[in-house]
């Protein structure tokens, strides 16, 4: 229940293995949901089929998806190739090749490509970015471009009055390295244009500079402990080193005990703030996440769950003139505890 409303979801799905380089997946999902102040309810569907090949010179993937308008999950997240009322597909097909007599074990070349509709037939995005991979024993680097067009409508955005597209590009680095044997190091670079959705009240959305940075060090001390920390830190500027949009920054460290091939601990923290600027209608954002996983795998299709979470951030609710208001606080307090039991059994006959 959400308040006087509700958001009820159902999904179906199905994994089907055709030979031992293709495999299909297809899923189903219904929601039916009431406004939290009441009003009138509404169902929505969402069907999505993957086609997969794995092989060792070619691999392709094909993702079709269909949302209707009236789709809706309130406590899920949707990117934007599952967005209500859209209608697509994207595809990626990887070539590796094995040269002889080289210290380069392995080249590989490839594309991404996303096309999306409404269901009126409208194009709203297209994605395409090819790419360049090389690896040797430890090291490995790879380069990408990704060219974006997107389609903004006038419900996408109050004061947009007509289809208005708008085109960007980025670069991309990615570099690892695992010459010690405990320990994976990753890095990846990009920088290029990018939307700015969250411009100040009263303005329209516009093309703006990014950038990002992407940091990962695996570490495993003992055979049975690994330790990731990841490190993300993304900015959005106006063009020409104008007004900043935005900076986030992303530190994340998970680590995983295992105890026995069947229990395993897990505790993850991550801290998220973000630093708007003068050319968004964004405000500070800081945050504390704590996520404990206790683990009993009876076999690969059936568990056994203990976990907790707990959320600390920089927003706080006070009583103003008989109304509950969010306000943005100096510090970080605590507005979330959860703690769940879940249990998966596969019968098999």
């Amino acid at each position: 229940m959400l308040g006087d409303g509700y958001n009820r979801v159902a999904s179906l799905d199905a994994r089907f293995k055709l030979t031992d380089n293709w495999i299909t997946q297809a899923q189903l999902v219904g929601t039916d949901s009431e406004p939290t102040l009441g009003g009138k309810s509404t169902n929505g569907y969402q069907r999505n089929i993957q086609v997969n090949y794995t092989g060792r010179t070619v691999n392709s993937h094909s993702h079709f998806v269909e949302t209707t308008d009236h789709f809706c999950t309130d406590l899920g997240f949707q990117n934007r190739f599952f967005k209500p009322d859209t209608s697509g597909i994207h595809n990626s097909v990887d070539l590796n090749f094995y040269p002889e007599g080289s210290s380069l074990n392995r080249w590989s070349t490839g594309f991404f490509d996303v096309y999306l509709n409404d269901n009126d037939g409208t194009r709203i995005y297209h994605q395409f970015g090819p790419n360049l991979n090389f690896n040797w024993n430890t090291t490995g680097i790879g380069f990408s471009f990704t060219d974006y067009a997107e389609i903004l409508r006038p419900q996408d955005f109050p004061g947009i009055i007509t289809n208005t597209r708008y085109d960007y590009e980025t670069y991309q680095v990615n570099i690892f390295d695992n010459t010690l044997q405990t320990a994976t190091f990753r890095a990846s670079y990009r920088e290029g244009r990018a939307l700015n959705l969250v411009p100040p009240v009263g303005t329209l959305p516009y093309i703006a500079d990014t950038s990002r940075i992407d940091l990962s060090f695996l570490w495993r001390p003992l055979d049975q402990l690994s330790i990731n920390n990841t490190y993300f830190l993304t900015e959005l500027e106006n063009r020409g080193g104008g007004a900043k949009v935005f900076t986030n920054e992303i530190f994340r460290s998970n680590w995983n005990y295992q105890f026995t091939k069947e229990l395993s601990l897990r505790f993850i923290a991550q801290y998220d703030e973000t630093e708007a600027g003068p050319a968004t209608r964004l405000q500070d954002d800081e945050n504390l996440n704590f996520d404990v996983l206790l683990r009993y795998v009876i076999n690969p299709w059936s568990a056994f769950y203990i976990g907790y979470n707990s959320n600390l951030s920089n927003f706080d609710i006070v009583e103003y003139e008989g109304e509950r208001e969010l306000i943005v606080a100096n510090d970080l307090r605590q507005d979330g505890d959860q703690f769940f039991v879940k249990f998966s059994y596969l019968f098999q006959r």
